[in-house]
């Protein structure tokens, strides 16, 4: 009976194997989508940083930028190779059941040529055995990594966030002493993991011991709840690894073209802007995010804004966003109330007047290096949906010709920005 039981698990198994590919090119194909929709949320991620993170924490944000952009490139790379050979797998099994063998008798070339060029091809059925190994390592390698990546920027993310939030409320110390704490685990388990895996130490009963507690405890914290599941995978890579030598750098092979991919879309984002904040505009330089005329596609403004480089009307439009860890600053500075339930709607415009008065004297302007004072409203960008300030320069007295409009913004005694704005005047 246990016989039979344990032929009719195997026959279920081996069916399941020999099945299992097309689950996962529906997998591959569903996470290669995903992925690749993933940058655009990084990329949203990045302004999310910039309105939010206090500019002394735009370090801690670009670093957690960096690992998404690199981990999904990874990802992203692993999925389309194991996309890749799983269906040139597939077309080698299809032609396998036609052609069981490369064909002599029947060959178009000549036998000679034949016998040559078939000493150099692999056989098929090697060739189908160790793709269908490649692309099974490469599934398993990426769903780990998948699940060590979600977890690490979830984790990060969440840390970050409740780190400001109670900020103004517990020392700073405090607040950073666990990550003080995995940065110590980190570099014991470094060490210890160095140590324990010398040649010389393999046989060390205490060192071994010492190394398996860490990985055994560490990997909690590290992993989270899926830490058995990731440390499987892990396991069965290691301790295959001197039989399986050439599957696992194809692995780091793909790892290091993810590192490529994920590069290279990095690049191609605004993430510059955490690096290099304190790095003013180039005032000889012409941006075209400076008119809005060019910004009807923009998620995110990072610079004030007026309608375009040439203008005609005899008012100049005026939008200067403040975001959202300024009006923080600004309003700190400026001793606000913040949002009260039940006041009546006297005491609401009074503190609504109150922001506009706080956030609109931390904006002066001058055109053509000459002071100029305007008045401004609170609104939201029509395209962005940020929020920020809205003034109108009236230019009836400015003389036809180019002129510049320099917009600086006092955020606090030590935080300042400023732009130039090159534009043209030609009254109708």
């Amino acid at each position: 009976m246990e016989n039979i039981q344990e032929s009719t698990t195997r026959s279920w198994l081996q069916i399941l194997k020999e099945e299992s590919w097309e689950a996962e090119l529906l997998v591959s194909a569903v996470a290669i989508f995903a992925i690749l929709r993933s940058f655009t949320a990084l990329d949203w991620l990045i302004f999310m940083f910039i309105d939010n993170l206090n500019p002394n924490q735009y370090d801690i944000g670009y670093m957690i930028l960096v690992s998404g952009y690199l981990a999904i490139g990874i990802l992203g790379a692993m999925f389309v190779i194991h996309f890749a050979f799983r269906a040139y797998w597939i077309g080698l099994v299809g032609l396998n059941s036609v052609f069981p063998d490369y064909g002599l008798e029947d060959s178009a070339y000549s036998p000679i040529y034949t016998k040559k060029i078939l000493h150099v091809l692999p056989k098929i059925n090697d060739s189908i055995a160790k793709i269908d190994e490649l692309c099974s390592v490469i599934f398993s390698a990426a769903f780990a990594f998948m699940m060590i990546y979600l977890y690490i920027t979830i984790t990060a993310s969440l840390y970050l966030i409740i780190f400001n939030i109670l900020s103004d409320y517990i020392t700073t110390w405090i607040l950073l002493a666990p990550l003080a704490l995995l940065a110590l685990c980190f570099v014991f388990g470094l060490l210890i993991s160095i140590i324990a895996n010398m040649k010389k130490y393999h046989d060390n009963e205490r060192i071994q011991h010492l190394y398996f507690l860490y990985t055994r405890w560490s990997a909690v914290p590290l992993y989270g709840p899926f830490y058995k599941s990731i440390m499987q995978i892990i396991m069965l890579f290691g301790s295959n690894f001197k039989k399986k030598k050439g599957l696992i750098k194809m692995v780091l092979l793909m790892l290091l073209v993810g590192i490529l991919f994920g590069s290279s879309k990095l690049i191609g984002s605004n993430y510059r802007y955490l690096i290099n904040k304190d790095i003013e505009p180039d005032e000889s330089r012409v941006y075209a995010n400076y008119y809005s005329t060019n910004n009807s596609d923009f998620n995110f403004l990072l610079a004030p804004e007026i309608q375009t480089e040439i203008i005609s009307d005899n008012t100049l439009k005026l939008f200067v966003p403040i975001l959202e860890h300024e009006t923080r600053i600004m309003g700190k500075a400026c001793e606000l109330e913040g949002r009260k339930l039940n006041t009546d709607n006297s005491e609401r415009q009074n503190r609504w007047k109150k922001n506009l008065d706080c956030y609109a004297a931390g904006v002066s302007l001058e055109l053509d290096a000459k002071p100029i004072q305007i008045g401004f409203l609170k609104t939201d960008h029509y395209s962005t949906k940020q929020f920020g300030l809205l003034g109108f320069v009236p230019l009836e007295e400015l003389a036809a010709g180019a002129h510049q409009l320099k917009i600086v913004k006092k955020i606090s005694s030590d935080m300042e920005k400023s732009w130039t704005i090159p534009f043209y005047y030609s009254p109708q």
